[in-house]
């Protein structure tokens, strides 16, 4: 006959080892996400995981106990939602399984009752090896918080807990304790990589459910299923049975009555929600959608602000059209109200817009919308507005004619914003000839306008006089001029005037918090940066401009697209990965759509030679061509000629036939830009017609052709351009018969790379180079020493570590490179060798190296040039 006793015993054992089986087949195939479980968080006791249905709760509470049992820990891995024996309380099933897998042989009284929790704290706290309690489905709010609070604060480190809810706020007590961490929605949604991973197709398609999703893990698993794109995932009848059912379900209907309202709000606080749906408690409802039902999320930065998943709040404005669609136009028009009321003009009219009412354009000042465009920088809010304007009111307010032209000109369609400003002007004329611009605004937007079409000494000529007559009375247009200049600056390569421009433009521009000035600004530095070569400095600027407020970088779309185009540039030019595919789209979204010259030349290269390395030739020369074409069609001038340029080069570095080869070359006539840029312009063509002499066999004439070349990038401080043209003259060196000069011209190449950290640039050369002459293969195969050895140190350190202006360096580039290797602790004749120089050279550099550093010998010079990111 069989016991009770007995019955009990064998349904534990029973539910203990479908718990085990359970626990297989979810891990099976999953995302393993380290960042969520104990390895992320090595700190914690408690792993708290609280989100709605569908964020993979059960998962990585799987995940957490086989991980646990790979590190050979005793784990408890319960989901306490699956069928079970209903004589047990949840809090005893709990302690039952904590003594069977923590007893061993000794036998123990599976019906000890409430004593069954004693026996598992005792086994926890007589424990010496870690033990992980992995709980899914936790839904018993009284007994269960009691138990799980206990083994939090009484037992020790080496005892953790990894728990999920089963319903919302079951385990609030638990929560609040400190050495619990709780991981929300937002740490359990997807980052993009882990939605690739999971999502089938292209980048782009996985870019825009990830988008739509918000990286909601089951939405993307059903989007990827359902083969479903980001705009019809939530028209999709599984999506919204998911939604209804299994996550909106969970909230009382006034709560969800009130997510529902919320999700029109431009920005969901509580006195925006207090206004536009007269609700009294609204701060009490939002915070229980963010803490109880994960519903929300409270921003970091401005607590007393939530967001909303975008799939979600796009249901949920779906199903309140559906039951008061003739509601929506009043609700849209207080949200405006409440925005235009509060000077957040941005938000009411996008909320306006939303209804279909364009009475806000008759409100607009001159000051508001230029502010938005000029001080703000809303380029792509503000392209979507004029979409949305009747044609015939843009003459009849001024300011919306002089607004478009601005976006007109910053979306690099010129003609067209120059063909507006003149259709204004006759408009004025002809309605009042006496009538005048007091703020010179249309006058200001042509003026910088011209830089964006890469018309820049028209630009800068235009700015000066601009804030000569108009500068002392609109402080906003000061900066913005003062702004385009800085960049003219940089882009002119004019680094003596670069400095000057800069802290004025910063100064105009911090008094009046210039937002979109400050964005230019940091993009001005960075384009400095690039084109001396200095990647290492380019990557500090960036992060720097990521980390100043002013910049508005998490805020401003367009700044954000800015810094991916540099982004691109300095990664790829560092070697050290190949940018991913979403790194060059968005780069390349950006620069094509928005970007002027200089920034979409960088850009397209980049991309170009991306592919080139992953082998995909065609779709390089396919961008290089849409890229000619697009300069073509903006008749931006230097970009074709670089573009041609750069083409001609890509096809002789990779032999890939092409027509252009029969095309002349620019010619003088050609090169009406800039001095600099001239300048920049027949180095170029210096050393293209050094390669092709290269290939012809012509080695005396491509030597002339490269020291050309290099004078030309000297002069203009193109390092990245010398490294070229030193690799090119120790080619053309060797094919003479000089191999002795040849190798110390590949020398200097590759120090002078290192130091910039412009790895490709010389990698890249080397193999084209390869390409073009084949006789010069075997020199230009040669492993030299120096740079094997003095690369590595360089690629680790971290930006911050080396000075960002490498001119700026108490001792010069050949003292650094001896250095480099004292550092490895060569002695003086051996740096002679490697460096191809004699001993007294090197003897020669260690006295101005001591010098320079103020040093009392080699070995302290060493150490204070790592001090100063030197070496």
């Amino acid at each position: 006959m069989i016991s009770a006793r007995d019955t009990s015993s064998a349904d534990l054992t029973d539910f203990l080892q479908r718990m085990n089986v359970r626990r297989q087949k979810l891990v099976q195939g999953c995302l393993r996400r380290d960042r969520l479980d104990f390895a992320g968080h090595p700190d914690a006791k408690c792993l708290l995981l609280k989100a709605p249905r569908g964020f993979g709760k059960s998962v990585q509470i799987a995940c957490c106990a086989q991980a646990a049992i790979e590190r050979r820990e005793h784990c408890i891995y319960l989901d306490l939602s699956s069928f079970r024996q209903e004589s047990l309380s949840e809090a005893e099933l709990i302690a039952n399984a904590i003594a069977t897998a923590l007893s061993g042989p000794e036998p123990f009284d599976t019906d000890a009752g409430p004593r069954l929790k004693s026996i598992a704290l005792r086994l926890l706290l007589s424990c010496k090896e870690p033990v992980a309690i992995c709980l899914d489905g936790v839904a018993d709010s009284t007994t269960t918080q009691s138990l799980l609070k206990t083994i939090a604060l009484e037992t020790p480190n080496s005892v953790r807990l990894a728990v999920s809810e089963c319903l919302p706020g079951a385990l609030a007590s638990l929560s609040v304790l400190s050495n619990v961490v709780t991981i929300g929605a937002r740490e359990l949604s997807f980052t993009f990589d882990e939605a690739y991973s999971i999502l089938p197709g292209e980048p782009g398609r996985a870019k825009t459910i990830f988008a739509a999703t918000g990286g909601w893990p089951l939405l993307c698993a059903l989007a990827g299923k359902l083969n479903a794109s980001g705009d019809a995932l939530v028209h999709m009848p599984d999506v919204q049975a998911y939604l209804d059912a299994d996550v909106l379900a969970q909230a009382p209907q006034p709560i969800r009555e009130f997510l529902t309202n919320s999700s029109w709000l431009e920005e969901i606080t509580a006195e925006a929600a207090g206004y536009v749906f007269k609700n009294r408690d609204s701060s009490r409802k939002l915070a229980e959608l963010a803490s109880r039902h994960g519903l929300l999320t409270a921003c970091a930065d401005k607590p007393n602000r939530y967001e909303m998943n975008h799939a979600l709040q796009k249901y949920l404005r779906i199903r309140f059209v559906e039951a008061h669609g003739a509601r929506q136009s009043y609700f849209l028009k207080r949200i405006a109200f409440w925005h235009w009321r509060r000077k957040e003009y941005r938000l009411a009219i996008d909320a306006a817009l939303r209804a279909h009412d364009h009475s806000w354009a008759r409100q607009l000042t001159d000051e508001v919308l230029l502010d938005l465009a000029l001080r703000q920088g809303e380029i792509e809010a503000l392209a979507a507005w004029f979409t949305g304007i009747p044609r015939s009111n843009l003459f009849q307010i001024p300011s919306l004619a002089i607004g478009y032209a601005w976006v007109l000109y910053f979306s690099q369609r010129a003609t067209e914003a120059q063909d507006l400003l003149a259709s204004l002007q006759n408009f004025r004329v002809s309605i009042s000839p006496q009538q005048e611009d007091p703020n010179g605004w249309a006058d200001l937007v042509r003026a910088i306008g011209l830089a964006t079409h890469d018309e820049l000494q028209e630009s800068d000529e235009n700015c000066a006089a601009w804030v000569d007559r108009y500068g002392s009375v609109n402080p906003i247009g000061q900066a913005a001029a003062q702004t385009c200049r800085a960049f003219i600056a940089a882009s002119g390569r004019n680094f003596d005037l670069f400095p000057k421009r800069i802290s004025s433009a910063t100064i105009f521009s911090g008094a009046i918090r210039h937002r979109y000035a400050f964005g230019w600004l940091a993009a001005a530095r960075v384009q400095a940066r690039l084109h001396v070569g200095d990647i290492s400095a380019a990557r500090s600027e960036i992060r720097r401009a990521k980390e100043d407020e002013n910049v508005a970088y998490r805020r401003s779309p367009f700044v954000k697209g800015m810094m991916a185009a540099f982004e691109l540039q300095v990664q790829a030019e560092d070697g050290s990965t190949i940018p991913d595919e979403k790194t060059v789209h968005d780069a390349l979204e950006f620069a094509m759509k928005f970007g002027v010259t200089d920034v979409v030349w960088g850009t397209v290269r980049c991309a170009a030679e991306t592919y080139i390395r992953r082998g995909e030739k065609t779709g390089a020369f396919s961008l290089l061509h849409r890229c000619r074409l697009l300069a073509q069609e903006r008749g931006l001038k230097r970009l074709g000629i670089l573009v041609r340029l750069g083409t001609e080069v890509f096809a002789m570095g990779t032999g890939t036939e092409t027509a252009l080869a029969a095309e002349p070359l620019p010619s003088g006539e050609d090169l009406q830009f800039l001095p600099s840029q001239n300048r920049a312009l027949q180095a170029e063509i210096a050393l293209l017609e050094a390669s092709r002499f290269l290939r012809d066999g012509k080695s005396g004439l491509a030597e002339r052709h490269a020291r050309k070349a290099l004078s030309n990038f000297s002069t203009v401080n193109d390092q990245r351009g010398e490294v070229r043209a030193h690799y090119t003259i120790a080619t053309a060196l060797y094919l003479i018969g000089q191999e002795k000069q040849a190798l110390k011209r590949m020398v200097d190449a590759e120090l002078k790379a290192q130091q910039l950290c412009a790895f490709m640039t010389l990698k890249n050369r080397r193999y084209f180079l390869r390409v073009i002459c084949r006789k010069a293969r075997v020199f230009l195969d040669r492993s030299t020493a120096e740079f094997s050895m003095t690369e590595r140190p360089t690629r680790g350190m971290q930006a911050n570590e080396r000075r960002t202006e490498m001119s700026f360096a108490p001792i010069g580039q050949k003292q650094i490179s001896v250095l480099q290797h004292a550092a490895l602790g060569l002695s003086n004749k051996e740096i002679a060798v490697r460096m191809h120089v004699t001993e007294d050279t090197v003897k020669w550099h260690f006295r101005q190296i001591l010098r320079g550093l103020r040093a009392s010998n080699r070995t302290e010079a060493v150490v204070v040039a790592n001090s100063l990111g030197l070496i």
